[in-house]
C-alpha cells in the first residue's frame, strides 16, 4: 500500500471533475434514476425503511463499475456493468447492506439518550409541534446521530469495492478498510474538506444567489440539480481515490 501525501487529497477530487467530464449525462442519468427509485420504495412503510441500506453497497458497486468504464473509455453496459455480481459479491454486499442499517438504528438509539427519544420517534414518523423540538435536545440528538452515523461511515468506507474488486470477505474488507483509512488520514482530511467545500458551502452559496434573483422555486429546483452532480463527483473522486490507493479494480468471477 502507498504512502499517501497530504496533497493527493485535492488532486483525488480533481480527477473526479475529469472523470465526470468524460460522461456527465450518463453518470448524471444513473445516478438520479438509482435516487429516484429509492425515493418510491421508501414511500412504502417498513420496506422503504430497510431496503435502501441494504442494497446501498450494490448500488455503489454498479456505479463505481460505471465510472470504470468511463475511465477506461469502454462503452456503458448494463450488462458489464452486473458481471460483478456473482453469488459470494451478492452475498456479502446485502451482509454489508445489513450493517450498515445496524450501525444507522445504533446511531438513532443511541442519540436518544441526549433527547429521551425524541429524535428517534421522530424518525419512525411521529409528528411534533416545531416549538416542542426547539426546546428539546432534538438538535443535539440530530447532531449526536450524524457524527455516529459520519464515523460508521469511515469504518465503511473502501469495503463494497474491495468485496466486490478484491474479493475480500466482509470482515477481510473491514480490516483492510480501518488500516488504509488510518495510513492515508493527512490525505484523506484534505479530501473531506475539499469535499465539503465543493459539495456543501458552494452549492449552498450559489442556492441562496440564484433564489435571491430568480425565486424561491427555481432556486430549489437549481439546488436538487446541484446536488445529484455533486453526489456523482464524490463517487467519481472516491474511484480515483481507490484506484490510488488499491490499484485498477479486477472484477472477480463465479467460480
Amino acid at each position: 500500500m502507498k504512502t499517501i501525501d497530504a496533497r493527493m487529497g485535492l488532486t483525488w477530487i480533481q480527477e473526479g471533475f475529469t472523470l465526470f467530464r468524460k460522461r456527465p449525462f450518463l453518470l448524471t442519468n444513473l445516478f438520479i434514476a438509482y435516487f429516484l427509485a429509492m425515493m418510491i420504495v421508501g414511500s412504502f412503510p417498513l420496506i422503504g425503511a430497510i431496503l435502501p441500506p441494504l442494497i446501498a453497497p450494490s448500488f455503489s458497486v454498479f456505479f463505481l463499475q460505471a465510472i470504470n468504464d468511463v475511465s477506461e473509455e469502454r462503452p456503458f453496459s448494463f450488462s458489464h456493468g452486473f458481471a460483478v455480481f456473482n453469488k459470494s459479491v451478492i452475498r456479502r454486499l446485502f451482509a454489508l447492506g445489513g450493517l450498515y442499517f445496524l450501525a444507522a438504528g445504533i446511531a438513532v438509539y443511541l442519540s436518544s439518550f441526549v433527547d429521551g427519544g425524541i429524535f428517534m420517534r421522530a424518525m419512525g414518523g411521529e409528528q411534533f409541534e416545531v416549538q416542542f423540538l426547539l426546546e428539546s435536545n432534538f438538535r443535539e440528538a440530530f447532531m449526536v446521530a450524524v457524527i455516529l452515523n459520519f464515523v460508521a461511515l469511515l469504518l465503511f468506507w473502501f469495503v463494497a469495492p474491495l468485496i466486490a474488486w478484491k474479493n475480500m470477505p466482509v470482515g477481510q474488507s473491514l480490516f483492510y478498510n480501518f488500516f488504509t483509512i488510518l495510513r492515508t488520514w493527512k490525505a484523506f482530511i484534505v479530501y473531506l474538506l475539499g469535499l465539503m467545500l465543493v459539495g456543501f458551502f458552494l452549492p449552498m452559496l450559489l442556492n441562496m444567489l440564484i433564489m435571491i434573483a430568480l425565486g424561491r422555486n427555481i432556486g430549489l429546483f437549481f439546488l436538487f440539480s446541484l446536488l445529484m452532480v455533486v453526489a456523482v463527483l464524490v463517487y467519481c473522486s472516491f474511484y480515483s481515490m481507490y484506484i490510488y490507493v488499491f490499484g485498477k479494480p479486477t472484477p472477480v468471477t463465479e467460480a
